[in-house]
């Protein structure tokens, strides 16, 4: 049982240490110091901007902003990259969307370089924000995915410890102990994780496809805001899991 215990203590680690991007598109936590240090710089070049509204300094907000959001998407590339509950095909998705957002953005930065007015750059830098929503869209994404990904494989694994349980309840039955309370947990357990399971089913489905389009149109937060609070919830199930596995254990062991 020390084996299972221990096979316990990580089985759901990555599932339930993640955090969710917070509510707001700037508290975002993707490679946060670097991001902190970026959005500062942006937040300098936009006052300068208001102080002295010229040509130069228009270009340094766009150009700032992008490339604010251009080390944003390498950061989520590499998250997806090294993440080892990403499925290939959500893997693929997602780079989709992070290499279709940097070809934009860097086409658009070219656009930013070459303009001549002040209404040519204010209109360039408003598509950096409603043509690409990386902030409150595609980070969201990348995370929602990832995490509804990560709960199915911490319950994949807390399945199959909670079929090494099982034998153990078997074996404790067959010499004669009473493994009514063992058993009890042990189903409360398997409905958990079954729950958990089920609560990220077609999380990815439903984020994947949502565009900056869709956000602009006000139907993507809702659709996002339920993915977040089913893979809350998911994590939830999953700790309820872990507790009623030592509980299975606790009990045989009493």
């Amino acid at each position: 049982m020390t084996g299972i215990l221990l096979a316990l203590a990580v089985v759901a680690t990555p599932a339930l240490a993640a955090s969710a991007p917070d509510a707001h598109a700037g508290t975002v936590r993707v490679g946060e110091p670097n991001q902190l240090t970026d959005r500062a710089r942006c937040s300098a070049a936009w006052l300068a901007a208001a102080a002295d509204p010229t040509v130069e300094n228009y270009q340094k907000v766009g150009l700032c902003e992008i490339d604010r959001r251009l080390a944003t998407i390498d950061r989520l590339g590499n998250a997806i990259e090294t993440s080892r509950a990403l499925t290939d095909d959500h893997q693929a998705a997602l780079q989709a969307i992070l290499d279709g957002s940097a070809e934009g953005l860097r086409a658009l930065r070219a656009e930013i370089e070459a303009d001549t007015t002040i209404p040519e750059l204010r209109q360039d830098i408003n598509s950096i924000f409603e043509d690409y929503r990386i902030y409150v869209l595609v980070v969201r994404q990348v995370w929602l995915v990832t995490a509804a990904d990560t709960v199915d494989m911490a319950g994949a694994r807390l399945d199959e410890t909670a079929a090494d349980l099982a034998v153990l309840i078997e074996r404790a039955e067959a010499a004669g102990q009473d493994v009514t309370e063992a058993k009890a947990h042990l189903e409360a357990m398997e409905a958990a994780v079954a729950e958990a399971l089920a609560g990220v089913d077609g999380v990815a489905d439903d984020v994947l496809p949502l565009t900056p389009a869709d956000w602009n149109a006000g139907t993507a937060g809702p659709v996002l805001r339920e993915a977040r609070q089913a893979v809350v919830d998911a994590k939830a199930d999953l700790r309820t899991a872990m507790a009623e596995a030592r509980q299975v254990i606790a009990a045989l062991a009493g």
